[in-house]
């Protein structure tokens, strides 16, 4: 449904999107998180059609994100992370504005724009602008479903929103997603992710560095464990079999697990006297951290290799010039003798 291939997007040499595939299939959520300025909302105003890729290609539903945005736009529904309305309009005036800009004209059902508009708790009787920030956003979300749309594209959606709101529009999203609606999260906020999404893609100065299902990413979790044993235990035991630890006393430990291996630790301390046994679960924030201080390892030890290479160049070519400069002079005396 939602397909971006190879795109290039550049702001600066450091700024925008850089090579860039993902793909998000019909009835899936799809989280796409990171830092600020990482690339999200680029993507999504790429998506749109409001910028164009400099090099790739983008497509909603098989229609060319750019060429085909209007066509697009009328069967899809957007929430930006800002929201920009016509404040000199009354609520209703612009809902029924935004409809007949779809194409809807006349009294057509709106019983989806109705129940929205009850969920959210949206007031249609005074001008737009007079809400506050946080009501616009609940017009911009009744506004971007009111249509029922298909494929839903949502910039940080809960940005402004209040918990209760923020729930309501969650368990908003798991609806639609049993619905078979295809949707494209955009978020920083991973407990968003946690509840709602199929997938993720990590994105990182506008590289993609991670695209996995959430069961995959849950599985690189280190789990940890707090014990309290009864007697100092066998510490070599624990780490034949793999796990780490960190010994606050004589009998408490707190030891780590890396994905689910919970049956064979369960084992290992059968033969232990356990007084107390609590887990701890990492938060998917906490394993994302874990994935960006990786990344920049790997990019901080690949410099260093081609930095290495570099000299080992540079001091081979100083080796090679004096010898390239004694077979010069050898053949210069060659062709002087003959």
């Amino acid at each position: 449904m939602i397909e971006i291939k190879d795109v290039t997007l550049k702001y600066s040499s450091t700024k925008g999107i850089f090579d860039l595939n993902l793909k998000v299939g019909k009835g899936e959520v799809f989280g796409y998180v990171g830092p600020n300025d990482a690339g999200k909302t680029t993507t999504i105003r790429m998506l749109m059609g409001f910028i164009r890729a400099g090099r790739g290609s983008a497509t909603i539903d098989g229609l060319n994100c750019f060429s085909r945005a209007s066509a697009i736009q009328k069967h899809l529904g957007y929430v930006p992370e800002d929201v920009a309305l016509f404040e000199n309009m009354r609520v209703k005036e612009y809902l029924n504005f935004i409809r007949q800009m779809r194409g809807s004209f006349g009294a057509k059902d709106t019983k989806v724009r109705d129940e929205l508009i009850e969920r959210f708790e949206v007031d249609t009787r005074g001008k737009i602008e007079n809400m506050s920030n946080g009501m616009k956003k609940r017009l911009a979300i009744v506004t971007a479903l009111m249509h029922d749309p298909q494929i839903l594209v949502l910039d940080e959606p809960t940005s402004g929103l209040d918990p209760l709101m923020q729930s309501r529009l969650l368990d908003l999203i798991l609806e639609e997603k049993r619905r078979g609606k295809t949707v494209l999260l955009a978020t920083h906020k991973f407990e968003e992710v946690e509840r709602t999404c199929d997938r993720v893609g990590v994105l990182k100065e506008g590289h993609l560095v991670e695209d996995t299902d959430i069961v995959s990413l849950r599985a690189q979790e280190t789990k940890a464990y707090l014990v309290k044993f009864a007697a100092p235990p066998n510490l070599e035991q624990i780490k034949k079999y793999g796990f780490g630890y960190h010994q606050f006393s004589q009998s408490d430990f707190e030891i780590f697990s890396q994905g689910d291996r919970i049956d064979v630790l369960l084992k290992v301390l059968s033969h232990e006297k356990v007084l107390v046994f609590n887990s701890k679960t990492q938060s998917l924030e906490e394993i994302f951290q874990q994935h960006y201080h990786k990344e920049i390892k790997h990019k901080e030890t690949k410099k260093a290799v081609q930095n290495k290479d570099e000299k080992i160049k540079v001091v081979r070519e100083k080796d090679l010039k004096p010898q390239e400069n004694a077979d010069s002079k050898e053949k210069a005396m060659e062709v002087k003798k003959a």
